[in-house]
């Protein structure tokens, strides 16, 4: 990211904070804060096979921490201003405003929100930094993977009751921009325009089902030198026309997404479906879930995960002919598609202990097995929400 970009972002975040400490002090009242904290970290069993959640070696290392703020404060009667501010150990603890936004109270059950926002991909998005809320340490990561999760534009949401059922809906449309990392460690700019989905809840009691849909105009910029030379060995050769197909550039990406939560008290469980896809580009087509199941003894719980991103590797060579000549470029487009593939199964064997109110002890065991190897995870963390 340039320097310019630097500090519009650091200045953004100084005006999400000022906008809120505008708030008269004589309605000090009226502003709320609160907050949530995640202490851990892990380790794998073997550090020569394949690296998984970030965790590559095999001493036991403490660096997966987390502290966020959330204030709230009201403006008016119908008007309340949110900032949500993060701070995490693997960015050095630099902070960033995840949460940025204006909500209008538009009706009893509506309201209208404007600023920097949650993107509704998953059913645990709006409390995805907020590991306590959830089993699991951190949410499952061949569903939870995509960097894009913020938006910054306006959405509209309702709940109301249909008979006995309680539902909900959500649209939203947007635009954002932002560094990011794929699995593989590659790193590179993003640029997302035209955002705009939907989502929407079905529950009744102990279960809870949910859908979304979004579509986005995207742009990728890659930060790898061999493949920038392998695009401009394409634009050089008698095949030019299908770098297009090659490049993320202003495509069409589409995110769909199923999810059921189950809660009964002594039995948990929840699973999500989605597929992810980028028309015309070098990117896979995502298809990933999840299973989860658990059963709570007291203040203990224990579940198991079973997890697998399938993804489908895109087709970057149709249109040209097979020969000695384009046989090199076939297969560096070949290997261009295959590095975004991921082909990987993980069993998540994981314990819950809530030791105090709002306070909960974590202890995970993943065992991977990837198209590069397989792999043990022993993982632990301390999660509380204040």
């Amino acid at each position: 990211m340039s320097l310019i970009n630097k500090v519009h972002k650091k200045q953004s975040i100084a005006l999400a904070i000022a906008s809120l400490m505008l708030v008269p002090v004589a309605q000090a009242a009226d502003v709320n804060v609160s907050g949530f904290l995640s202490v851990g970290g892990g380790m794998v069993d073997d550090e020569t096979s394949v690296s998984y959640n970030g965790y590559s070696e095999e001493d036991l290392t403490f660096d997966r921490n987390l502290l966020g703020l959330q204030v709230t404060g009201q403006v008016s009667e119908k008007i309340t201003a949110t900032a949500q501010l993060l701070a995490r150990s693997e960015k050095d603890y630099e902070v960033t405003a995840e949460w940025a936004y204006l909500t209008w109270q538009a009706s009893d059950n509506g309201k209208v929100r404007a600023g920097r926002l949650r993107t509704p991909l998953y059913m645990y998005s709006d409390s995805l930094d907020v590991g306590y809320s959830y089993p699991w340490i951190t949410a499952p990561s061949e569903v939870y993977y995509l960097p894009f999760n913020n938006v910054d534009g306006v959405d509209y949401y309702l709940t109301a009751a249909l008979g006995s059922f309680d539902t909900s809906f959500q649209a939203y449309f947007g635009s954002f921009e932002s560094d990011f990392s794929f699995e593989d460690g590659t790193e590179g700019y993003a640029t997302l325009r035209n955002q705009m989905g939907v989502a929407a809840t079905l529950g009744k009691d102990w279960w809870n089902l949910r859908a979304a849909y979004h579509q986005v105009d995207l742009t990728v910029d890659i930060n790898n030198p061999q493949l920038a030379g392998l695009i401009g060995l394409v634009a050089a050769s008698p095949f030019a026309s299908i770098v297009p197909s090659i490049a993320v550039e202003d495509d069409k990406a589409t995110f769909a997404q199923v999810g059921i939560n189950i809660d009964t008290g002594l039995f948990v469980a929840a699973a999500e479906h989605i597929e992810f896809d980028v028309k015309d580009s070098l990117l896979a087509k995502n298809v990933r879930d999840y299973v989860m199941v658990g059963v709570r003894l007291g203040d203990f719980l224990v579940h198991v995960t079973g997890s697998k991103a399938d993804d489908e590797i895109a087709d970057l060579t149709s249109g040209i002919p097979v020969s000695a000549q384009t046989q090199p470029l076939i297969a560096g487009l070949n290997a261009a598609a295959q590095a975004r593939d991921i082909d990987r199964e993980v069993l998540s064997l994981g314990t819950r202990w809530d030791v105090a109110s709002g306070t909960a002890l974590k202890l995970q065991l993943d065992d991977v097995d990837d198209a590069a190897g397989e792999q043990k995870v022993l993982s632990v963390a301390l999660q509380a929400v204040f």
